[in-house]
């Protein structure tokens, strides 16, 4: 049995780097993640009654995931963008309310009539808990797979 030690050049390293990393934003952020923030964000006591514009009556307990359309704007604008010194992920939470104004701030923090926090976007925004949790981790596996293509 014989083994061959490799260098593997720095281009394709980086590319192998960038393509993981697209792929984890695109499949396991915006496909997955995003899913899984709004369906298990859970639900929590309101106390009070709103009625939508479209009539309906909503009561106790609520969802983050409510009319669906913060979730939609988060991952309707998701854009991934590489560049020769490396690539961005981003995604815009623009939902805005009846007088026009975006509220994902209000909802992520707990603010104004959204009385309980909802922090969908901490688990890949806070860098000291990032490789903690499923998105740091579902990183690392992507990136392993894609180094170990290079072999």
């Amino acid at each position: 049995m014989a083994g061959q030690p490799q260098f593997i050049g720095l281009e394709r390293l980086e590319k192998a780097l960038l393509d993981a990393f697209e792929t984890w934003a695109e499949e396991d952020i915006n496909d997955a993640h995003w899913d899984d923030q709004f369906r298990d964000m859970g639900r929590w006591k309101y106390d009070g009654v709103t009625e939508r514009a479209n009539g309906e009556v909503v009561t106790s307990p609520r969802d983050i995931y409510d009319l669906g359309e913060l979730y939609r704007s988060g991952v309707e604008s998701f854009r991934f963008d590489r560049a020769s010194d490396g690539a961005t992920a981003n995604w815009h939470w623009d939902a805005t309310n009846e007088k026009g104004q975006e509220y994902a701030w209000y909802v992520h923090e707990g603010l104004g009539q959204n009385a309980t926090p909802r922090k969908f976007t901490d688990d890949i925004s806070i860098p000291s808990s990032f490789f903690r949790k499923g998105p740091g981790r579902a990183l690392v596996l992507r990136t392993q797979a894609e180094l170990n293509k290079l072999k």
